[in-house]
């Protein structure tokens, strides 16, 4: 599946498929390549828990800290960077069942081509549109899809983004499962020079790790999450499932740890509420229950690092240098 979903969202020469939303169920659809995302939504229990306002929710809230980080690299309060525009490259290797997609959506159907320049000058349209409408869009969202079959689309927008002098005002996030980019990275033969390397450090990759420690997807996802902080990027993993025990959190702390000292301080444990209407329709998916996955994660931590989940905010956690020449 994964050099199949790799051929799909590489076209060629410069040009990438993605999913056409209007073809979709999905909310707050602009056009076929973007749709607008309230991150933080007291109503829907998504706010920044890391922060101390939001402390006493923190193992009840799903945690939603993207305005938090823009804020950090952008300036301002979080809440004046509360929405995303998200595109949807139009595949993914893996068919996880917490998705939110409809499944044809990650195999290519309904999709459409264009390039990196193209999808950063629609995100200008809609920064305008936002603006005229008294709302300030700083955050641009590569989702899917799994973008990360494509790193050559993610250093194109970030490239272009770059040259019309947007870092100073918008950041780049991508939305990933980690597991394609060792794959993707060395069938698109990239190379970086000195600047670019340097600028990865702005790239934010959010990084969901599907599956625990011992099971067959593990060690792409290891690897992948190894590639992306050699390579330079802000790498946030979170861990978003009902099902995962003490065992395999314990098995995640030590490997997180064996990659990087400050990878378990930075890890989001999220209970997924099982809401959105495509996931209502699938089955076998447990609902949240029982003692909440981040008070199991809190007292991982405590034991060994003697810190508390989340006691400090994910972006002052700070990962090792790039280690690649």
């Amino acid at each position: 599946m994964l050099v199949r979903s790799h051929r799909i969202v590489n076209v060629g020469g410069g040009d990438f498929a993605f999913t056409d939303l209007t073809r979709t169920a999905l909310g707050g659809v602009q056009n076929r390549q973007f749709r607008l995302f309230t991150p933080v939504k007291r109503d829907r229990m998504r706010l920044p828990t890391s922060l101390p306002e939001f402390a006493a929710l923190r193992h009840v809230a799903n945690l939603s800290d993207s305005p938090v980080t823009v804020a950090a690299e952008l300036g301002g309060h979080w809440s004046e960077h509360n929405l995303a525009a998200i595109t949807h490259v139009a595949a993914c290797n893996f068919r996880c069942a917490y998705c939110y997609v409809d499944f044809p959506h990650l195999a290519g159907r309904d999709s459409f081509v264009t390039t990196a320049e193209r999808v950063v000058e629609e995100f200008v349209e809609l920064r305008h549109a936002a603006t005229d409408a008294g709302r300030r869009l700083s955050l641009l969202r590569l989702s899917g899809g799994e973008p990360l079959l494509a790193p050559g689309l993610v250093l194109g927008v970030h490239r272009e983004m770059r040259r019309r002098g947007l870092l100073d005002v918008a950041v780049l996030k991508v939305e990933s499962n980690l597991s394609a980019l060792p794959y993707a990275w060395q069938e698109g033969r990239l190379s970086l020079d000195a600047d670019e390397r340097a600028a990865l450090r702005r790239i934010k990759v959010h990084g969901t790790l599907h599956s625990p420690p011992g099971d067959a997807a593990w060690p792409m996802i290891r690897r992948g999450l190894e590639v992306a902080i050699e390579l330079g990027f802000d790498v946030f993993p979170a861990v978003g499932a009902n099902d995962w025990t003490v065992a395999h959190l314990e098995s995640l702390f030590e490997e997180l740890a064996a990659i990087d000292p400050a990878l378990p301080r930075r890890l989001a444990v999220r209970p997924f509420h099982l809401d959105y209407p495509v996931l209502a329709d699938r089955r076998g998916l447990p609902d949240p229950g029982g003692e909440s996955p981040s008070l199991m994660w809190e007292q991982i931590l405590l034991r060994e690092l003697g810190a508390r989940y989340l006691d400090v905010p994910r972006h002052l956690v700070h990962i090792s240098s790039p280690k690649l020449p």
